[in-house]
């Protein structure tokens, strides 16, 4: 057989088979090809694939975080009434005292005149933080002999930013971590608010007074400090993540039966990695957390997981 006789046959062969195949294939998938190819163009466009989370109903806080510093709720100097040599100490730093015990005698004598050792007491209960003095010291009323630090309370001062100065009031409840104790929280109120703010840093000075039976904290101490601002139950909680910027707004897509939509609520606390809502969002709604970058009001969207 000629060359050119084979080539025809080849051909029709291969024509044959794809005849067949494609008889086969519209026996098959005819029908939806025609349903296929009589849908609107935006039919046939690709859902987006998107990640969701359920808004749920919790209550969150708002809390400012801040580093403060402990110092005692009261410090005294303690100072003679006369003057004269220190003849005897009662007492050693660290030690407990109760207010009028007696801490040093005072020798007032002087040359051809005999006088009985003159007291220094303690002005209040404390601890005896600092001795000014050693045996045989020339002293007068105006030096300091001691110094005397009540440590049943002490406070935390933190340096609280002017804006939120408005939300800052006496009894706010707080809670402090402090280095030395990780694994511990102390808790306290606001107990002094400065009237004056600092024009240098822009921040008003605020005192959280402890109680600080047991002596642990120390003055000097810092800690990282959380007063809670409020706190607000029965609130429409979602992730922080689902809030996108657009167009200059602060907005989220919620997913309605299939479809993108953009809403734009009235956000309230901030707590962590999750945002409270007030208007715009109901519970169980649920909002777009991954993927929202990419689609606008009206698109399809295809929930690929759910993330609580």
């Amino acid at each position: 057989m000629k060359k050119w006789a084979k080539a025809v046959v080849v051909v029709l062969i291969l024509v044959v088979v794809f005849g067949a195949l494609g008889g086969v294939a519209y026996y098959r998938y005819g029908e939806k090809l025609k349903l296929l190819m009589g849908k609107k163009q935006e039919e046939l466009d690709l859902a987006t694939p998107v990640a969701v989370s359920t808004a749920k109903t919790d209550s969150i806080t708002e809390a400012l975080m801040l580093n403060g510093e402990v110092v005692p709720k009261m410090e005294v100097n303690i100072y003679s009434t006369v003057n004269g040599k220190i003849q005897k100490t009662m007492v050693e730093e660290g030690e407990k005292v109760k207010k009028d015990d007696v801490l040093a005698y005072v020798d007032r004598s002087e040359a051809g005149l005999t006088y009985e050792p003159a007291p220094v007491e303690s002005t209040i209960d404390g601890v005896v933080k600092e001795m000014y003095i050693d045996l045989g010291d020339y002293i007068t009323p105006q030096v300091p002999l001691f110094q005397i630090v009540d440590m049943d309370e002490v406070e935390v001062v933190v340096h609280v930013p002017e804006k939120y100065i408005a939300k800052l009031r006496h009894g706010l409840f707080s809670e402090i971590t402090f280095v030395a104790y990780p694994e511990r929280r102390f808790y306290g109120r606001v107990k002094k608010i400065s009237p004056a703010l600092d024009p240098a840093s822009r921040t008003v000075e605020a005192r959280i007074l402890v109680q600080n039976r047991n002596h642990v904290v120390k003055p000097g101490m810092y800690g990282e400090v959380r007063i809670v601002l409020r706190k607000k139950r029965n609130a429409v909680i979602i992730p922080i993540s689902a809030v996108i910027e657009r167009d200059g707004r602060n907005v989220v897509f919620i997913e309605d039966d299939g479809v993108a939509k953009q809403v734009e609520p009235v956000f309230d606390i901030t707590e962590g990695d999750r945002i409270s809502v007030s208007e715009g969002i109901e519970e169980e709604q649920r909002v777009l957390v991954i993927g929202q970058h990419n689609v606008s009001t009206g698109d399809r969207i295809t929930v690929t997981e759910v993330i609580e």
